[in-house]
């Protein structure tokens, strides 16, 4: 009888081993899996909220001061100043450069043309140009500071140059002025003819 009870102890001894090494293996498993789980889940709601969340609209009223594309500007003389519409968006003047290239030799552009743009608002830029032939040109046109800092991109400008048509009307408007001229001294020689002719016939009938 005294084996039995020293089993007895060894198989109680066995069973707490057993029963403490399930409830530390439990007490492993329950923790890890529940971290392991949670940050992949809260990497998913942060992205979720991340896509969620409204993107920044990009402003589009950011001041400037820029070209403002002008019509077809036509030449007929062989010297003249070409207008540059220029608007400042900012709340004070700006003094800019206006540089001119012409797209073919037609034309030609001295000097850059120094102006001051008031604030929010715009002027017109008198750049002259001489006209050495006839026909189509593009004025490329940009702005830049006076330490020759650029300001805006390109802006395109069309020009049709017909210088001739200035002497053709200068030859035409000399015509009329000479043919006027001609047709006066005629009609005063008449006159005085007509008046001559008169004094001499009552001249003639008192006799």
């Amino acid at each position: 009888m005294a084996g039995a009870p020293v089993k007895s102890l060894e198989f109680l001894r066995k069973i707490a081993i057993v029963t403490a090494s399930a409830a530390l293996a439990a007490s492993i498993f329950s923790a890890n899996p529940a971290n392991a789980l949670s940050a992949p889940a809260s990497a998913t709601s942060a992205s979720q909220a991340s896509l969620a969340s409204p993107v920044a609209a990009i402003p589009t009223d950011i001041p400037s001061i820029h070209i403002v594309p002008g019509s077809v500007i036509n030449l007929v003389s062989s010297e003249s100043k070409v207008p540059v519409r220029i608007q400042n968006d900012f709340d004070s003047d700006i003094r800019v450069h206006v540089h001119m290239l012409p797209s073919n030799p037609r034309v030609s552009v001295p000097q850059a043309v120094e102006v001051v743009v008031p604030a929010s608002s715009g002027i017109n830029a008198q750049v002259p140009v001489k006209a050495i032939g006839n026909g189509k040109v593009f004025l490329i046109v940009w702005l830049t500071t006076f330490s020759g800092i650029r300001l805006t991109e390109n802006s395109n400008l069309q020009m049709n140059v017909n210088a001739g048509i200035e002497t053709a009307m200068l030859v035409v408007f000399a015509s009329l002025i000479v043919a006027l001229g001609i047709v006066g001294v005629l009609r005063t020689r008449s006159k005085r003819r007509r008046k001559a002719r008169l004094e001499t016939d009552l001249e003639a009938g008192l006799s």
